[in-house]
């Protein structure tokens, strides 16, 4: 979840580089208001509202870069955390499609720049998605953390008239003694007016609620989005 320059950054550039201008490049942009930030089933701001937005490159070759970011609160000096990301995805004619890339989350406080770093890897075919996340880099030392640990997750979507209706299941596994959870959501979503409108509820298993709290006890969050 959590350098100046760093890895990720570093190989955005690479990919802009490596990539010629196409007539079908476009950049989109995001922007949500929630009534709590909810990460892999655990609040980043205390169980109160966010603010985020991002922007997205799509390069027309499958080749993606983007940053994102939102207010946070772990009870600490962090006030915001601001993700980079890039990757590939491409989907064949037979629904099946690929997601690889790098991410970089970055936490900005009063005193220093704390950071995490993942590669990941998906799978998707037509409704069904499945992927994974593993720590390559972390200064987040503290309460457990580890560069050792992988996050798997698996969703669906599928869309019943105007709604659609979400779930997914995911897991950490790392090697920290006592630090694995589980947790699982279900919500449903759905567009009028140019904005999306979603309702999720998200929970997890009781070794998340020991390392996490409150953060972690089930929750029905509230979202608005816009993509432009």
């Amino acid at each position: 979840m959590k350098k100046s320059i760093n890895s990720a950054v570093l190989t955005g550039a690479l990919l802009v580089s490596a990539v010629s201008v196409r007539a079908d490049m476009s950049v989109s942009a995001n922007v949500a208001l929630a009534s709590d930030y909810v990460f892999r089933y655990v609040s980043q701001t205390m169980e109160e509202p966010a603010i985020s937005g991002g922007f997205d490159l799509d390069t027309g070759t499958g080749i993606y870069l983007g940053t994102w970011a939102s207010n946070v609160d772990f009870g600490d000096d962090a006030n915001i955390e601001i993700d980079v990301y890039g990757g590939y995805a491409t989907e064949f004619d037979n629904g099946f499609g690929v997601d690889i890339g790098i991410i970089n989350y970055e936490y900005f406080d009063n005193n220093a720049n704390d950071n995490l770093v993942e590669v990941y890897g998906g799978a998707s075919y037509k409704w069904l998605s499945a992927s994974a996340y593993f720590g390559v880099n972390n200064s987040l030392k503290d309460n457990g953390d580890t560069d050792k640990y992988v996050w798997l997750e698996a969703g669906v979507e599928y869309p019943v008239g105007p709604v659609t209706l979400a779930g997914t299941v995911g897991t950490l596994n790392s090697d920290v003694a006592d630090s694995d959870y589980s947790g699982w959501s279900v919500g449903a979503s759905t567009k009028a007016a140019g904005l999306t409108f979603d309702l999720t509820y998200y929970d997890t298993n009781s070794d998340g609620e020991k390392l996490f709290g409150n953060n972690a006890d089930g929750r029905a969050v509230f979202s608005i989005s816009k993509e432009m």
